[in-house]
């Protein structure tokens, strides 16, 4: 099957949600060109957040795929009941590869969401280690202000930060 070109489609039990679209996503040679999943309502949203409610999931799977909302289901829908409210997303899977270093990206925006109430001058700085200075400077040449929040940065925004850390 990972020879070929493949969607998936499935109701994922909710703890499994991040795991597997990581799998899908990062972990093997020969990516899905779709996901449609049934997933809990919050982490759908979570998923396909823009800015300013960007999270580390939606960095995480934006970096890879487009997603988008599909469908609410009610709880109601399932038998037996659960406790939550569901969606049903859709993840466009990127066909071209990532051109970064994908380790120092995730450290970037881990470190930048890494305390979420804090502006992203003071995450870095500490985080990374760097000068209060050179971080401001960083930020600023990537069109990016040093107090803004992780959660009001896109996708192009973290690319550009790794592109040009130094």
């Amino acid at each position: 099957i990972l020879n070929t070109k493949y969607k998936i489609v499935g109701n994922l039990p909710f703890y499994l949600t991040a795991p597997v679209i990581r799998q899908f996503l990062e972990g093997v040679e020969i990516r899905p060109q779709h996901m449609v999943l049934v997933v809990q309502k919050e982490v759908g949203q979570r998923i396909c957040a823009r800015p300013p409610k960007m999270s580390i999931l939606s960095v995480s799977v934006q970096i890879y795929a487009q997603p988008e909302i599909i469908s609410y289901l009610s709880k109601k829908s399932f038998w037996p009941q659960p406790k939550v409210d569901s969606t049903i997303i859709k993840l466009k899977v990127k066909k071209e590869k990532l051109k970064i270093d994908r380790e120092l990206f995730f450290r970037i925006v881990k470190t930048g969401f890494s305390q979420p109430r804090k502006q992203l001058i003071n995450n870095l700085s500490k985080g990374l280690k760097m000068e209060r200075g050179r971080v401001e400077n960083w930020l600023l040449k990537n069109n990016i202000q040093p107090t803004q929040r992780a959660e009001t940065l896109n996708i192009n925004d973290w690319l550009k930060l790794t592109k040009s850390v130094k």
